[in-house]
């Protein structure tokens, strides 16, 4: 599995290959279950209270830190512990393209922003090469934030594919 990050001017950049299926890696991103498997970062939770797989559908979470460090971090920052998140899928191409643009409405002191997430996969030799960009945030330090989160998100993906691929590998 090949990983690469990217941290110029532009958008937050990730980029991975998958000696995976498509419908694996696209099952991940597009239902309850898969989600709740690595949408979280390490120490936190994520539960998935609407996922509407249409554009326009509805894709809203409730994150909560549950580690240590995760709850004390966010104490420091004058946050709550859970936060709920809503968004909405702005554009799907089965196992090609998924956008998903969040309401960023849970930053105390902060006026509400778009945020967007999207997700390109492409099979190339017989692996999938899933490369995500998201936005920056207006704030240095919630981009920093989101960079960590991005990479533990990912590194929490990266483990629920190869399990995956495991399962099926097996008689």
């Amino acid at each position: 599995m090949a990983h690469r990050s990217e941290r110029a001017a532009g958008p937050i950049r990730f980029e991975r290959i998958y000696d995976a299926s498509i419908e694996d890696v696209w099952a991940l991103w597009t239902t309850k279950e898969g989600l709740e498997e690595w949408f979280a970062p390490e120490g936190m939770r994520v539960e998935m209270t609407a996922l509407q797989l249409r554009v326009g559908g509805a894709f809203d979470y409730v994150m909560t830190a549950v580690g240590a460090e995760q709850v004390a971090y966010l104490a420091n920052l004058d946050m709550r512990q859970t936060a709920r998140v809503s968004g909405r899928l702005v554009e799907i191409v089965r196992h090609r393209r998924l956008r998903i643009r969040f309401d960023m409405d849970f930053v105390p002191g902060v006026e509400t922003y778009p945020y967007d997430m999207l997700v390109e996969m492409s099979v190339e030799a017989g692996r999938v090469r899933m490369v995500l960009t998201a936005d920056r945030h207006p704030d240095p330090e919630m981009t920093s934030g989101a960079i960590l989160g991005l990479t533990s998100q990912l590194q929490k993906f990266d483990l629920a594919i190869s399990a995956r691929a495991t399962k099926e590998q097996r008689p």
